[in-house]
């Protein structure tokens, strides 16, 4: 293993954001000219051609050759449809600790649509929500809240996080690993925790929920910014903090 050292990994259709490709040149030449943490003698990325449904088996893939096949200490994360700033690694290392603090995540935003009813004239509105999670488990209700008063520009505790821009270190994936195999992404059914009915949970939840049965904290350091670019939209937190005033 290379002290220090990052080994991006992402999935994509075979295309990528205008937003990812640029952010993502830049970070390479800040990181050709500055700490080499991912272009270095060795180092190198991960990449899987991925549709929708190839997601869990793809983020496996990643996490497996990367155990196998590389030197590197920390795992990366990065989806093709965000944006972010060059120095985001530094910001998501310097934050992280192999034991202390083993998976640090970046502040990133979806877009969920509200349990509300239909608009009446028949459109699909939306909400960004941090993907900043707290448990719940309230009135046969078990699985995740989005924590919409998180802290800015900090390190904060969480009970889960996606998995769209996140760091991990190699001794919590083989600690994964050692309980489960190579399955960290497969999604986890509770078979009571939607009132009483079956609950799938996505696949970066069921990682965080194996993390929790270990005892992995898991981070998430709000000042590591993403855009998420949904077509003509773009998540972040400039975005849903105008959002949340016009609610009030």
């Amino acid at each position: 293993m290379t002290p220090g050292s990052v080994v991006p990994a992402f999935l994509d259709p075979d295309n990528v954001a205008t937003a990812w490709a640029l952010s993502y040149r830049d970070l390479c030449v800040r990181d050709v000219l500055t700490a080499g943490r991912i272009y270095r003698d060795g180092g190198g990325e991960l990449r899987a051609l991925t549709g929708a449904g190839g997601i869990p088996t793809n983020r496996n893939k990643a996490c497996r050759d990367f155990l196998d096949n590389t030197d590197g200490e920390w795992l990366w994360f990065i989806d093709t449809d965000m944006g972010f700033s060059d120095d985001i690694v530094e910001q998501l290392v310097t934050a992280a600790d192999p034991v202390e603090r083993p998976v640090m995540g970046g502040l990133c935003f979806a877009a969920l649509r509200p349990k509300t009813g239909e608009h009446p004239l028949r459109a699909q509105r939306y909400l960004i929500q941090p993907t900043v999670y707290a448990y719940v488990d309230e009135g046969g209700d078990v699985g995740f809240r989005p924590i919409l008063d998180y802290p800015r520009d900090t390190v904060c505790r969480v009970s889960a996080t996606g998995a769209a821009c996140l760091l991990i270190h190699r001794d919590t994936l083989a600690k994964v690993r050692a309980e489960h195999g190579d399955a960290w992404f497969d999604p986890m059914v509770h078979p009571t925790g939607l009132k009483g009915r079956p609950r799938t949970f996505s696949e970066d939840l069921s990682f965080c929920v194996r993390l929790a049965a270990l005892d992995v904290p898991v981070h998430v350091n709000t000042a590591a910014k993403t855009t998420h670019a949904k077509g003509f939209l773009y998540l972040d937190e400039e975005t849903f903090t105008a959002q949340q005033a016009a609610i009030g």
